[in-house]
């Protein structure tokens, strides 16, 4: 299959290669200049301590000064997953939301029209450039002035004039031979309803070219100067060469500018921009007159790891930043996060630079806050908190809001945080440790009773106060993403004697029970028949060391298989895949895609599937090792096997689902005064969860499985046998 060269170029656009290689290897610090698109490791294709594989993000290439290995992000794709040429365009193509194009023969030509449309774009900023220091641009010059703006600092953004008039640029363009399909295409121009000439799509505007990473000009904001205009502020339509949540003013130089300051700001227009770069903050760019998009977001975190949303002081400004919190919740990741300085009411960053100089912005960004101490504000501001039931709302109100969050550890400290927050404002901003008592600070430090405190249960979805019943002890207050083993208190440790515990001192606690030796010593005595040892692969199994969500994931998997190999079931479960709430976003993408193609095309679902998630999402899934040994999956198509299967899944899953949700809410409950209601509820949920995982157990102890994958009771298998065996068949 031939693709399009312009495919390719776009899709080297939008990949960042240093995400691609970062996924494979760990950064050099010390080296790698992230703002630059500079990066240093060690190299993946050969064994070695120095960093000698360089990866240059803007020219896209990497080198490797050891073993000389260079490529692209498709070379490095191919290297690293051991896959062909297309298979790597394919997983680039899918991670940078491309669509892979069919057959097209006029590859060339459609690329030579993007060449043709880039050129037009300069052709336009030239023409608009020589028109502002014209007469009739009189009064925008007199505004740029007004706005602090010098002629040298206009040349520097290449700021210019669309003059007022139907067909200007227009007239302009075809005067030099520039056809009327790639003026049209560039979207500076549009089509008559009327039948006459395309009219131009600026006018009477000051204009701001807008460029991509690479420097190329892509698009146009325009400024009215007539008061009266519908739109203060007009972008360019979406073509070929612009997309508007896929962009940002001054992205390029902001990079250069961020490398050295390890500093991004985010404003909201093309002259908060201009403001703050000319007053000393290079590194600050804005998304182009939209709320800033998911992927405005990774752009943003690709250039530095916290980059401070400078906000106007209005309300607008602070629905805007409330809007980007919902955003961002679900996509944080362990050092990528975002702060935000509000602007004094009623003034932008504009604004404060030439009222009050940068030093003034300089201090609104130093006391730039996290994303939760605003998420705080939203929820709390305003507001008064003066009965249970408004507690109850508020506490309901940001649990949510943290659940959002896939990382647990980021989880885990959003619920640290909210909870010190949420004491200071019903305790009267009572540090805690005023409220302890002596003994805790020598006992591990439980939940407070019911009159000294409520605990909301924040801290991934739901979880007891921070530090409490963690499985460690609470003094250190850092959670290190595993169960340690609980602290025992010094008074209570047995003593060791002399020589028992290898490298424990005398008196010490060793960890251990009874003698033997540590750090590779002799094992004590077990006994003669004591059973093996345990391998290390079944230690690490589902079964024995699996998480509540490891397990869950693995339902997932195989009723996910079920329905791919067996659509016809679709339609009889289909409200159950619709309530599943899938642990990763690969199985969410599964189950969305079954559902909207599995029972009108089930013939083409894997088709569809593989267009959309690309073939390793089936590979890895029917990969799987409890996948692999399904019967459905070896037979697919019986209906009666898959129906089964997927019954047995769903009860198990929706039952252990229910059983959260209940300890959960009781687990609130509980932190005030218990009832019977609570444990009867409590009850009924275990039970019904021990009945779903029971039945798989039950079904073994009294059936077979058959060959076509039937069940056969075992006593009416073994009575048939019986009959069998007394009937003769001797003639008579």
């Amino acid at each position: 299959m031939s693709l399009p060269p312009g495919f390719l170029d776009e899709l080297r656009t939008r990949v960042s290669l240093t995400q691609v290689v970062g996924r494979k290897v760990m950064w050099d610090q010390r080296k790698s200049n992230q703002g630059k698109g500079d990066m240093w490791s060690p190299c993946p294709f050969h064994h070695e301590k120095t960093a000698s594989f360089h990866v240059d993000d803007r020219k896209g290439f990497y080198y490797c000064f050891g073993c000389h290995a260079k490529g692209d992000a498709l070379k490095f794709i191919q290297e690293t997953e051991n896959v062909g040429f297309m298979e790597a365009v394919e997983i680039l193509a899918q991670e940078a939301g491309m669509e892979m194009p069919a057959r097209d023969p006029r590859a060339q030509q459609k690329q030579d029209h993007r060449s043709q449309l880039a050129e037009v774009m300069e052709q336009a900023v030239r023409f608009f450039r020589m028109q502002l220091k014209t007469r009739p641009a009189e009064e925008a010059r007199s505004y740029l002035a007004r706005r602090g703006l010098s002629p040298e600092a206009q040349d520097r953004w290449e700021i210019g004039f669309a003059p007022d008039g139907w067909q200007n640029l227009w007239d302009a363009l075809r005067g030099k031979g520039v056809p009327e399909e790639l003026i049209l295409g560039a979207g500076l121009a549009k089509p008559s309803n009327k039948g006459g000439k395309p009219y131009d799509t600026f006018r009477n505007r000051i204009m701001f070219p807008i460029r991509d990473a690479r420097g190329r000009a892509i698009a146009f904001g325009g400024r009215a100067m007539d008061p009266n205009d519908n739109a203060k502020y007009l972008n360019s339509p979406e073509t070929a060469l612009f997309d508007k949540g896929r962009s940002l003013y001054n992205h390029g130089p902001a990079r250069t500018a961020s490398g050295k300051t390890g500093q991004l700001l985010v404003a909201e227009g093309y002259m908060d921009v201009i403001a703050l770069s000319e007053g000393g903050f290079a590194a600050s760019v804005a998304p182009l007159g939209t709320a800033i998009t998911e992927h405005q977001l990774h752009m943003l975190w690709r250039i530095a790891d916290e980059p401070i949303i400078a906000l106007d002081g209005d309300k607008a400004g602070l629905r805007a930043a409330m809007r980007l919190i919902d955003l961002a919740l679900p996509l944080l990741e362990a050092g990528k996060s975002l702060r935000f300085a509000l602007m004094p009411e009623g003034k932008d960053p504009d604004d404060l630079i030439r009222s009050e100089g940068p030093e003034a912005v300089q201090a609104v960004l130093d006391q730039a806050m996290p994303m939760v101490k605003l998420l705080w504000q939203r929820e709390t501001e305003g507001k008064v908190f003066d009965s249970p039931e408004r507690k109850a709302a508020l506490d309901k109100a940001l649990r949510d809001k943290i659940r959002l969050i896939r990382d647990p550890s980021i989880r885990r400290h959003y619920g640290e945080d909210i909870q010190d927050m949420r004491w200071e404002l019903f305790r009267g901003g009572r540090p805690r440790d005023e409220m302890r008592s002596p003994a805790q600070d020598v006992a591990p430090d439980y939940p407070p009773m019911p009159e000294a405190g409520y605990d909301p249960g924040y801290d991934s979805g739901y979880d007891p106060d921070p530090g409490y019943d963690m499985g460690y002890d609470p003094a250190p207050a850092f959670d290190p993403g595993f169960d340690a083993p609980p602290s025992v208190p010094q008074d209570t440790r047995p003593p060791v004697r002399q020589g028992q515990g290898g490298n424990a001192p005398s008196g010490g606690y060793s960890g251990r029970k009874g003698g033997g030796f540590r750090d590779g010593g002799r094992q004590p005595w077990r006994g003669k028949n004591a059973p093996p040892t345990p391998l290390q692969t079944t230690r690490n199994s589902l079964l024995a060391g699996g998480s509540e969500e490891s397990l869950v994931r693995v339902r997932e998997a195989v009723i996910l298989a079920t329905v791919i190999t067996t659509p016809a079931v679709i339609a009889q479960f289909e409200a159950n895949l619709e309530r599943m709430a899938c642990v990763g976003s690969d199985h969410a993408l599964l189950r969305d895609l079954v559902l909207r193609h599995g029972i009108d095309a089930p013939d083409r679902l894997k088709e569809e599937i593989d267009a959309a998630a690309g073939a390793h999402a089936l590979e890895n899934l029917f990969a799987l090792r409890h996948v692999a040994i399904m019967p459905c999956l070896r037979r697919p198509g019986d209906v009666e096997t898959a129906s089964l299967t997927l019954a047995e899944e769903f009860a198990k899953l929706e039952a252990s689902r229910g059983l959260d949700a209940e300890l959960a809410e009781a687990e609130e409950d509980l932190s005030g005064l218990a009832d019977e209601a609570v444990t009867w509820r409590l009850g009924q949920a275990a039970e019904a969860r021990n009945k779903a995982v029971r039945s798989e157990n039950e079904d073994r102890a009294q059936y077979d499985v058959g060959e076509n994958g039937a069940r056969l009771n075992r006593e009416e298998r073994d009575a048939f046998g019986a009959l069998l065996e007394r009937i003769g068949y001797s003639k008579k």
